[in-house]
């Protein structure tokens, strides 16, 4: 039985850890950030998440802070593409949207969703 144990929880360690894309290594860091018509300048961090996904940890509705998950595409291009896909960040707080990153620059068009009702922000970014 502890054999078996053991052999679960190490396939599990071993199979949850992903290497991070080294494309995507220039967009980590620490960023001034403002969200648009609401607050800022905020610093921002983008760091690995695994595989080609990042963590954005950023005041998205200019107050409250949160950590969301995206996904970049397009690395082999000029202008990377940033999706996030809709999340919970919250109780009742959901967020999703898309952006880009360009030559040091992250712009992220984003909707949150408070208990239901929509609210769409802008964060705009530089390192």
């Amino acid at each position: 039985m502890k054999t078996k144990f053991t052999l679960i929880v190490l396939s599990a360690f071993f199979l949850s850890c992903q290497e991070i894309d080294d494309e995507v290594l220039p967009i980590f860091g620490v960023y001034d950030a403002h969200v648009v018509g609401v607050s800022g300048p905020h610093s921002i961090n983008i760091s690995a998440a695994g595989g080609d996904d990042i963590l954005i940890d950023a005041p998205f509705d200019g107050e409250f802070w949160s950590v969301v998950r995206a996904d970049i595409d397009e690395t082999d291009h000029l202008k990377w593409d940033i999706d996030i896909n809709r999340q919970e960040i919250a109780p009742g707080v959901e967020i999703w949207g898309s952006g880009f990153y360009y030559d040091g620059v992250i712009q992220l068009d984003y909707t949150l969703q408070y208990f239901g009702q929509n609210f769409d922000f802008r964060l705009i970014a530089e390192r």
